[in-house]
């Protein structure tokens, strides 16, 4: 039989020298952290170098939770003392039994002259045991104790701890409320009290999902899973997934005990006079053996194979018939050399066993990775070596799982381009490459342009399947050498690597490569029986030996693709170092525009709409932003970074309110503002509660949605005709107008204008100012008024400036206007002055 001699191994050799200290008068609140933060369960009380006790997470279960002044209580007063010792030449086999006896989970460890040396526990003793072979012999349902209390995860930890003294119970059970089964520990309780919530809940320390094993499995698999997973509770459930108790640590050396110990050496002991008994219990072990999840193989002392089971052929597909009589050569990979095998048979002949993982091969050819434990078995009487045993489990899911925790790491998992952590490595690798070589790169951002606007038409769904597109597209661009990696959202980003040496050749390389990434982006998206369209801004930075850290180029081509937005969007643009001084004040104004909404920056001006007289038929509401360091702010400064940040929200719906303040206000003062125009934000439009927002304000100041002409400009259209048309159509059923803003100066005017339920076309300036002197303008100007008229929609001019100007608009038949040639926009108690109650009405 085994000689696992245990009594050679003495308690000095896993003691643990590190102790965990606290003074007498410290609060139990403090020794609590620190065993929270230590990750231990006992801590010494120690008063002039003396160990006068010791505070364990059981002594913690009789802390009061209910009172409000418990957290101060000396830990003292809770202590066990005095504390039990143990001498460290003891054998590991002597303090599992004296464990066992004395009902401690700790003992202090002494030298020959009684001074003190460590600490040890019953965890420790456990994971020095090499007792795997026997634990196969027993399985977990028959160590298991009555099923622990059952608690509400919505009750106190008060009432926990409690019940976990009152029933003297290391763990309990613990009931949610959608009926999952989780578990609290003595440890869970040391952390509540580690803690300065008052009146903590059980949900707020249990564990949520109870890991479980089969009452059926041996000790062995439970141990094994405990210690993989560092728990030290494992639930028990029957065939039926039922759970039927809950197993520790301790009930594992109780196990061993009852298994190794008891079993064993009572076998020995009476072998001669109970031969039949014997045998039967042989039978019984082999039975275990033959049904337990694991391989077993026994063999001679020539490791030549005398017996397997079932767990054995399952896994590698040979019976035993097939190979008793031959080497475990037969089941070898070829994956590990001649060292390998060295190493491990080096451990065993020293130490008596090898656990650690190893590649096999199946009948089938397939090879798998398996956890392997050997172990020498020696004769009783001569000490010789008579046997060896290996059991070993297929870790296949375990390395797949591995494999998936690693890929969901490194890559982005929607799209399975690399992540920010994985690009930070293949950039930090590129820098040093071209330090060497001398060969530029190239860092492109790319941002899909108002990506936004189809996660909130379409959700989520939508704009998943157009990324998942978008990271296809990007990846057939470019070259094998190159990376295309998610950064976030709606960001790629692409490593251009082994360009020219000379950078001019290297930027026209990397330009060419960009224009070449964005005519694929700009290509129709099929989604969800909507066409869509989508353009991208990117930013590019280019690298060679002296470029720095991969995060300070990450900034530089974050600041170019800002920049390339700024210019209009579908746009390129090269990192420069003005650059970097543009971000900061970017950052600045929307810092201090945040602050403007607070602190009554904002005001809204108003600019008349005439006709060709001058008479007042309408305004329209522009925003202006009086800082009051730098002044008047421009809105083409200020709103795009509004647009970014997220705050054009909050600056639209202050717009609107402001804008219907003072149409009540005039109407009280009895002056009449035939309509009012007001800007609106494709953002803002394409938000859920814009239309509520609408409805409120026309019902709180009593203004007729017949006067407000809801402006938007051609950009508004870009990811979503239909949704655009459809919210416009729900809109002008309550009563508001529309008009198109800048009209000519955004894309495929006239392929969509049919189509929209639009009142009013507005010219650009940029058309306006030119018409008396560039041809091509004036003719474009009287094109877009034909239409206008064609379809019946009203036409307005901004930007006049002169009477040339206004005569030529007029000839065309154009009978709106707007600009400094009649008035320049206007303070609200200017223009009511000026304009308002001058009016006809």
């Amino acid at each position: 039989m085994s000689n696992f001699d245990f009594n050679a191994t003495s308690i000095k050799d896993i003691t643990q020298t590190r102790l965990l200290t606290c003074l007498p008068d410290e609060t139990m609140h403090d020794a609590a952290v620190k065993m929270a933060e230590r990750n231990c369960s006992a801590i010494l009380i120690v008063a002039n170098d003396e160990i006068i006790g010791i505070w364990t997470e059981r002594d913690v279960l009789k802390f009061d939770f209910s009172s409000p002044n418990a957290r101060s209580t000396p830990v003292s007063e809770g202590m066990s003392s005095p504390v039990i010792c143990v001498n460290e030449n003891v054998s590991l086999e002597e303090v599992s039994l004296k464990f066992k006896k004395d009902g401690v989970r700790h003992y202090v460890v002494t030298d020959d002259h009684g001074k003190h040396q460590g600490i040890i526990s019953q965890t420790d003793v456990i994971k020095k045991h090499n007792f795997e072979f026997f634990l196969v012999l027993k399985t977990a349902g028959s160590v298991l104790k009555p099923s622990p209390p059952l608690i509400q995860s919505t009750q106190s930890m008060a009432q926990a701890s409690k019940l976990m003294h009152s029933s003297h119970s290391d763990a309990i059970r613990v009931e949610f409320p959608d009926e999952s089964v989780g578990i609290l520990t003595e440890r869970d309780v040391v952390k509540a009290l580690a803690s300065l919530m008052l009146n903590p809940l059980v949900e707020d320390y249990a564990s949520r999902n109870l890991v479980t094993v089969n009452e059926h499995e041996s000790l062995y698999q439970a141990k094994k899973i405990m210690l993989q997973h560092g728990f030290r509770h494992l639930g028990v459930v029957d065939n039926k997934s039922n759970l039927i108790g809950i197993i520790n640590l301790s009930d594992i050396l109780a196990g061993f005990r009852s298994t190794y110990v008891e079993e064993l050496k009572e076998s020995l002991a009476q072998r001669d006079a109970s031969l039949k008994e014997s045998l039967k219990s042989l039978c019984l072990a082999k039975k275990i053996i033959d049904n337990t999840q694991e391989g077993v193989i026994t063999t001679d002392k020539y490791v030549v194979i005398q017996t397997c089971n079932a767990g054995f052929t399952r896994i590698t597909g040979y019976t035993e018939q097939e190979v008793v009589g031959k080497t475990p050569a037969i089941i070898s990979s070829g994956r590990h050399d001649k060292n390998f095998y060295y190493a491990m048979w080096e451990n065993i002949n020293k130490q008596g066993f090898w656990q650690g993982e190893i590649w096999n091969r199946r009948k089938n050819g397939e090879i798998y990775p398996e956890l392997l434990t050997i172990t020498e078995i020696r004769d009783d009487e001569t000490n010789e070596i008579s046997n060896y045993a290996a059991i070993f489990s297929d870790i296949s899911q375990l390395k797949n799982d591995e494999e998936e925790i690693k890929r969901l790491a490194f890559y982005d998992p929607l799209t399975d381009l690399p992540n920010r952590r994985l690009l930070n490595d293949r950039l930090t690798q590129e820098l040093a490459i071209a330090g060497r070589s001398a060969k530029n790169g190239a860092l492109l951002l790319i941002d899909l342009d108002h990506f936004k606007n189809i996660n909130e038409t379409l959700g989520h769904s939508a704009g998943d399947r157009v990324l998942v597109e978008v990271a296809y597209r990007l990846k057939i661009c470019v070259r094998d050498c190159d990376t295309v990696a998610r950064i976030s959202s709606d960001e790629f980003v692409v490593i251009l690597t082994e360009l020219s040496e000379q950078i001019e050749s290297a930027c026209n390389e990397a330009r060419h490569i960009a224009e070449n990434l964005q005519q694929t982006i700009c290509q129709v998206y099929s989604v969800m029986n909507h066409k869509l369209y989508i353009s991208s801004s990117i930013g590019i930075a280019m690298y060679s030996e002296n470029s720095g850290l991969p995060d300070d180029l990450l900034k530089q081509a974050g600041t170019a693709m800002y920049r390339a937005k700024d210019s209009g969007r579908n746009m390129l643009q090269f990192f420069q170092d003005s650059m970097q001084e543009a971000v900061m004040e970017r950052m600045l104004i929307e810092k201090e525009l945040r602050h403007a909404l607070d602190e009554k920056q904002l005001s809204l001006y108003y600019q008349p709409q005439v006709d060709y007289e001058g008479n007042l038929i309408g305004a329209e509401a522009l925003i202006r932003w009086n800082h009051p360091k730098k002044g008047f702010i421009p809105p083409d400064k200020f709103i795009p970074i509004a647009e970014e940040c997220g705050l054009i929200q909050a600056v639209g719906a202050w717009v609107l309110e402001q804008a219907f303040i003072h149409l009540r206000q005039w109407d009280k003062q009895q002056v009449y503002l035939p309509h009012l125009a007001i800007n609106i934000s494709p953002r803002q439009f394409y938000h859920d509660d814009f239309i509520d927002i609408l409805a409120r304000l026309v019902k709180q100041y009593r203004i007729s949605p017949t006067r407000v002409m809801l402006e938007f400009t051609e950009g508004l259209l870009m990811n979503d005709v239909d949704n655009a048309i459809n919210k416009i159509k729900q809109l002008k059923k309550l009563g508001y107008t529309f008009s198109i803003d800048d009209f000519g100066t955004g894309y495929s005017s006239l392929s969509y204008l049919k189509h929209l339920p639009v009142d009013q076309l507005k010219i650009d300036k940029s058309f306006v100012e030119d018409i008396t002197k560039n041809e091509d303008d004036a003719i474009f100007v009287g094109t877009i008024i034909a239409i206008a008229q064609h379809m019946n929609l009203d036409v307005v001019a901004e930007g006049v400036e002169s009477k040339m100007e206004l005569e030529f608009l007029k000839e065309n038949g154009c009978l709106c206007f707007q600009g400094y040639y009649f008035s320049k926009p206007l303070p609200e108690e200017q223009f009511y002055e000026d304009w308002l109650k001058k009016a006809k009405h």
